[in-house]
């Protein structure tokens, strides 16, 4: 963040605080002495300080922002993946989309100060080649991207004609240690350590699309503490290139006993090589710093780790 204008983060709303992203964000909170206040669907484990929301609910959402304002929101509270509700379109939507908007306009009745929302690169969908930035016109592929699309709508409309200080961040593939939503990722590194054989759903060429868990926190506490910024949607990925092949070579080099097949002979012709994160950089002072092989060391090392 080095030369980079910063703001205060002050009392933070964390959405989605049991989710992945959202506990290593209120993990990372709690340990810099940040007021934070965790919300999530449920009840969780007692004692775990997090209220329940539900983001189908207004009333819920319209209740945590009863007390006194908060400066920074962070709106990690979604679906995580078109593979989580799959077989409830509508579900999707009225969180990721109806929630986010209702959620705004909470903020904006209650005096709320910096919102930033998560978003994803799904939104960019498959129909593109080369590196994109954000610029690139979104085509999502289906009721998971769009409704994160529909979520970017929201924000773009609350900052231009409401006046709310709201970014949306278009996150990569977030992967490390806690992930609880099943991934090919996590499949590959519990066969690769037992000894078992693995297919990987595509070809070594294709791209891959991974950020650390720890980078996905940065870009996020990022885009909370710059400065005034002039943009309203960042990338937060890490660096492009990066292929199915290369994930399968360090996990090689990790286990050497792996045995790592590909589904198919030729690389697809469809999906963006990657995705730059030039303007999280010059706006935000956002940088990757976690490589492939750390991340993926780390991962698979958590994964040997019993729970405590």
């Amino acid at each position: 963040m080095s030369g980079h204008a910063t703001r205060s983060l002050g009392r933070v709303l964390l959405t989605g605080a049991r989710g992945f992203l959202g506990a290593a964000t209120r993990a990372r909170l709690r340990q810099e002495g940040i007021d934070v206040v965790g919300a999530d669907i449920g009840d969780g484990m007692p004692g775990d300080g997090i209220t329940a929301c539900d983001l189908r609910c207004n009333d819920d959402i319209v209740a945590l922002f009863a007390s006194a304002p908060f400066d920074t929101v962070l709106h990690c509270g979604a679906v995580s993946g078109p593979m989580v509700l799959a077989d409830r379109p509508g579900d999707i939507w009225r969180i990721n989309a109806q929630g986010t908007a209702e959620l705004l306009e909470a903020a904006r009745r209650s005096g709320a100060g910096r919102i930033v929302v998560c978003s994803s690169v799904e939104v960019y969908g498959a129909r593109r080649r080369g590196v994109l930035d954000e610029s690139a016109p979104p085509d999502p592929p289906g009721v998971y991207g769009a409704s994160k699309l529909a979520a970017e709508a929201a924000v773009i409309g609350y900052a231009n004609g409401e006046g709310l200080d709201v970014l949306a961040l278009r996150l990569g593939w977030i992967y490390g240690p806690g992930r609880a939503t099943p991934t090919m990722l996590e499949a590959l590194l519990r066969a690769a350590s037992e000894g078992r054989d693995f297919e990987v759903e595509g070809h070594p060429a294709d791209a891959a699309h991974y950020i650390y868990i720890e980078d996905a926190v940065s870009g996020l506490l990022g885009a909370a503490t710059a400065g005034a910024v002039t943009s309203r949607i960042f990338n937060i990925v890490g660096p492009a290139g990066e292929t199915l092949g290369d994930v399968a070579d360090v996990v090689r080099r990790l286990c050497p006993q792996s045995r790592i097949d590909f589904e198919r002979a030729e690389p697809s012709a469809e999906g963006p090589d990657g995705y730059t994160s030039h303007r999280a950089v010059d706006e935000l002072g956002f940088r990757a710093r976690v490589g492939l092989g750390d991340g993926l060391e780390r991962t698979m090392r958590s994964l040997a780790t019993p729970p405590a």
